[in-house]
């Protein structure tokens, strides 16, 4: 052992040991907001809704997000009572609206006995290479500012876009799935009315048509998307909006030639 070591132990000159370590510095807890169930079911319907339409046009709707991220903002937005409506809007090459599924969160009370003649969404037949973009929409009360910080995207103002012109018409489907607590309105530009002739009538103010000019056939009317007071003739020739829908193809926005 060295002379200075022997000293060090004699006469207690040791430096002191090397205090541990100090711990991670932890992140501040940040404030958690579960979005309310009830509010989280609306946002879903609505979602799901926007994503059939994306995906029979195969259209990326959610990028660069995701359908959660969505999912959230919507459903912290309706929890805040700033969620007016939520919108799809299919774009043709000149920027205008081809098509626009418009759902509106009412707030009514839940209702029975309410119809969906088409089972499912009302997909307008339109030509999809005249579909060249889209974008999601929704108005709100002006209240972002108490829950921004609760966001996972940033939302901003939308540019102005016109509507073609063509028919509007309340999807059925849209109310039934949300006991009337939602509403909505579909609009799709007049290149998709098609003519059509009644082939069939039948009691309760249905009937069944088909378009010659492409060959569809068992087209389901029904007098309540047509005028009031309007009555199905066999031979009678319409113009309508054609929808797919899981039950088959069906008629809105009915008229006469």
């Amino acid at each position: 052992m060295k002379l200075n070591d022997i000293l060090n132990n004699l006469f207690g000159n040791n430096p002191p040991p090397k205090p541990p370590p100090a711990p991670a510095a932890q992140p501040k807890p940040t404030v958690g907001f579960t979005v309310p169930p009830d509010c989280a079911m609306q946002v879903s319907k609505v979602v799901k809704q926007f994503d059939l339409v994306a995906r029979s046009y195969n259209l990326p709707i959610w990028a660069p997000q995701s359908a959660a991220d969505h999912l959230h903002d919507w459903g912290v937005m309706l929890a805040h009572g700033d969620l007016q409506s939520a919108s799809l809007q299919l774009l043709a090459a000149d920027k205008s609206i081809l098509y626009e599924l418009s759902i509106r969160f009412e707030g009514q009370k839940p209702k029975l006995g309410l119809v969906d003649s088409a089972n499912g969404v009302e997909l307008p037949v339109l030509d999809r290479a005249a579909v060249v973009g889209h974008r999601l929409m929704i108005q709100q009360n002006g209240r972002e500012a108490v829950y921004r910080h609760l966001l996972r995207m940033t939302w901003r103002p939308a540019e102005a876009l016109r509507k073609r012109p063509g028919d509007t018409f309340a999807s059925e489907h849209a109310r039934k799935i949300t006991g009337g607590r939602q509403t909505a309105n579909v609009h799709v530009g007049a290149e998709a009315r098609q003519r059509l002739v009644v082939t069939q009538t039948g009691e309760a103010g249905y009937a069944f048509g088909e378009v010659p000019a492409k060959g569809w056939k068992g087209i389901f009317l029904h007098r309540k998307f047509a005028p009031p007071g309007f009555q199905f003739r066999i031979g009678q020739q319409l113009l309508a909006v054609c929808v797919q829908t899981p039950r088959g193809l069906q008629a809105r926005a009915i008229q006469p030639v």
